[in-house]
């Protein structure tokens, strides 16, 4: 016996605004550069804005605290140190 999970369907928003003739060609120049569509490119564009002007205080990333090793690197031989470079 098979038993299938679906999942749920997230729902979708229309988000629509005008733009003036140029910036509309630029737009349009621009994800054809790119080979996507208007849709595809102002989507990106949103999605950029957003996150660049999210709060990042939250963020777990910028809550990390430093870690001890014990090798001592200066920070300017990380690199090499990483990378074994000589």
């Amino acid at each position: 016996m098979w038993a299938y999970i679906t999942m749920p369907q997230k729902t979708k928003k229309v988000v629509q605004t005008e733009l003036e003739q140029d910036e509309y060609e630029e737009l349009a120049r621009l994800a054809t550069s790119k080979k996507m569509t208007i849709k595809e490119a102002a989507k990106e564009a949103l999605h950029w804005w957003s996150v660049s002007n999210s709060d990042l205080s939250e963020d777990p990333l910028f809550k990390l605290k430093p870690v001890e090793f014990k090798l001592k690197v200066k920070s300017d031989e990380i690199e090499a140190f990483l990378y074994k470079m000589k």
